[in-house]
């Protein structure tokens, strides 16, 4: 547990718990309160958020975004250190936002159109799928609960994406997947390599995208804390957690 000043380094807030004043004098005094939420990687933000001198991007975006409520867990983006989402919503939000940059890399790369034919979900009770059928869900989800969970990630998510279609620009390309550390996405490099120059060009290719994989480092980091059963969480996050949402698309992309 890391209280005080908001870090620097971006390793050591990977998780964030915002508690409250008389929360973080109850974990100096109660047997083992401060020992459970010890984690090098957790930083424990008080409510209200201050800092002395000149603050961080990482926590303006927070108090920004109305994150910084007490009882709230934050995790950290895998795309970007200084970007943060609720605990119970990261897993979603971050794969939509995977899917944004692999989008955004197509467009570099000179694609005519980026479309998504399946979308996946696997939990810890099984995987659903559903089928695209134009621009909407079909059919095909199995289960209530999932087939809902489906249908509002697929509501947030651009099914087809159209360009004009131009040459690659490798540099703007290269420069996205370094700045998002998606580099080790072996579909995202791949798709690099065979638009950077070749006699033989690329026209079309369908891939099954994960989405979730960048993403659980930093959950993992959430679901070690040992919260105290004084401290009043948001949202019951331990749950949400352990249900592991992995979501995966099927794209077709053309060139």
């Amino acid at each position: 547990m890391m209280a005080g000043i908001f870090p620097s380094d971006p390793s050591r807030r990977k998780a964030i718990l915002v508690l409250q004043q008389h929360d973080l004098e109850k974990c100096a005094y109660e047997p083992g309160a401060a020992k459970s939420l010890f984690d090098e990687e957790t930083h424990i933000l008080q409510f209200p958020a201050r800092q002395q001198g000149a603050v961080p991007q990482a926590l303006r975006n927070i108090v920004d975004a109305g994150l910084d409520r007490p009882g709230s867990v934050l995790v950290q983006s895998p795309f970007d250190a200084d970007t943060y989402e609720e605990a119970s919503l990261a897993p979603q939000r971050f794969a939509l936002a995977k899917h944004m940059y692999f989008s955004t890399l197509c467009m570099y790369l000179g694609a005519k159109e980026v479309s998504v034919e399946q979308i996946d979900l696997r939990t810890r009770t099984g995987k659903s799928s559903a089928s695209v059928k134009g621009d909407g869900l079909g059919a095909s989800a199995d289960g209530h609960v999932q087939a809902e969970e489906l249908e509002r990630f697929r509501a947030q998510l651009n099914l087809r994406d159209e360009f004009a279609g131009a040459a690659p620009d490798i540099p703007a390309a290269e420069g996205l997947l370094r700045r998002t550390g998606l580099l080790a996405d072996l579909n995202m490099r791949t798709l690099l390599e065979m638009r950077r120059g070749s006699m033989n060009h690329l026209l079309t290719r369908k891939l099954t995208l994960s989405l979730s994989n960048e993403a659980k480092n930093n959950l993992n980091v959430v679901a070690r804390l040992k919260v105290p059963k004084f401290v009043t969480l948001s949202v019951e996050y331990d749950r949400v957690l352990k249900e592991q949402h992995d979501y995966t698309l099927t794209v077709v992309v053309k060139f």
